[in-house]
């Protein structure tokens, strides 16, 4: 069985645009932040009694949580063009079921962190928001994919060491 060709060309074209995205909002950055001219991205001056140690934690932090949702969507892209293959349960899409969904958990969680701290910081304030969003980009929506996919490596763990217990009965 072929996979569909449209759908391979949809994986490929998230992956690249994501990876193109990250590449020009790091170097419209780095830009930015060596001539002071705004470039892509606008940068509010940060405060003058602002830490710079502080900043740059948040700047990295920020990276951080970039490059692990862009890896999370590479593995997720690479897992499901191993479907494609006609075998399941490979070793290869557990592990990639398993880290993938860490990754996204990680990119949400680093997000909300630097919310929080960005808030505390730039702002002065101490706020805390539970509320629910109801829009595909919300914390709880990317979360619960994330541990949706911890969860199915686990149904696919059972599944493999039922599908060798099957073979080695016939």
């Amino acid at each position: 069985m072929r996979p569909p060709i449209l759908l391979k060309t949809i994986l490929d074209i998230c992956f690249i645009f994501s990876a193109f995205s990250l590449v020009v909002f790091l170097i419209s950055l780095i830009i930015t932040f060596s001539t002071g001219t705004d470039l892509f991205v606008s940068i509010e001056k940060p405060p003058e009694d602002l830490n710079n140690f502080a900043l740059w934690g948040l700047i990295l932090i920020e990276v951080i949580k970039t490059f692990a949702f862009v890896y999370g969507l590479y593995v997720l892209r690479k897992l499901i063009r191993s479907f494609f293959g006609n075998k399941l349960y490979t070793k290869l899409q557990i592990a990639s079921l398993n880290l993938s969904g860490r990754l996204i958990c990680l990119s949400v969680i680093l997000g909300a962190v630097s919310e929080f701290f960005k808030k505390m910081i730039v702002d002065s304030r101490i706020e805390l928001n539970f509320g629910l969003e109801f829009s595909f980009s919300s914390f709880w929506i990317i979360l619960a994919f994330g541990i949706f996919l911890i969860f199915l490596s686990k149904v696919f763990t059972n599944a493999r060491q039922l599908k060798q217990e099957n073979e080695l009965t016939i």
